[in-house]
Formats: structure tokens, sequence, C-alpha cells
């Protein structure tokens, strides 16, 4: 699939970064269901982290990354509170 989505330069890029995203979705579930805190995290430096882990890489590409850890207890004041959203009338305008 990747070769119907690789243009003549040999770049695939595109497809591989949307690609991505289902490997993320599912360990994103998967840490959830751990018990562990995550979020995903777009806009890093790819450069640095390229430097900085050009071993690791070797040659990939990082266009995202996921921070995983524990929240610390009784610091957070936001954990464990519900979620709390506006109606959807204040949200949505139908044109």
């Amino acid at each position: 699939m990747s070769q119907m989505n690789t243009d003549e330069t040999g770049f695939n890029g595109h497809w591989t970064k949307a690609q991505l995203y289902i490997a993320l979705g599912n360990a994103l579930h998967t840490v959830a269901r751990l018990g562990i805190d995550c979020t995903p995290m777009e806009g890093v430096d790819a450069e640095l982290i390229g430097e900085l882990f050009k071993d690791e890489l070797d040659g990939y590409v990082c266009d995202v990354a996921l921070a995983m850890g524990y929240h610390k207890e009784g610091e957070d004041y936001n954990h464990g509170l519900p979620k709390s959203r506006l109606p959807a009338s204040d949200v949505i305008t139908v044109i």
C-alpha cells in the first residue's frame, strides 16, 4: 500500500504519518487501560529530536511524541473531576 502512496522522489511521508495515527490511537487506548496518564504532542522539534536520538531513529523522522507518566497524587486539581461541556446549542451555529 505504501508504494501506491509514494511520489516520484520516493517520498511517502504524508501516507505514513496518517498511518501513524492508527498506532497512536491504539497506544493511547492501551496505556489508558493500564492506568497510565498520557498525551500525544504534535509540533515537536523534529530536527532536535533527530539529533538527540539519531541512533535510535536510524534515519526516521519524529513527527509526533507521546508523553506518558503518572500524575502526582494531591497536586493535580483537575484529576478526577468530571468533564464539563457547554450545551451544544451554545457551541454550534447552524447556517
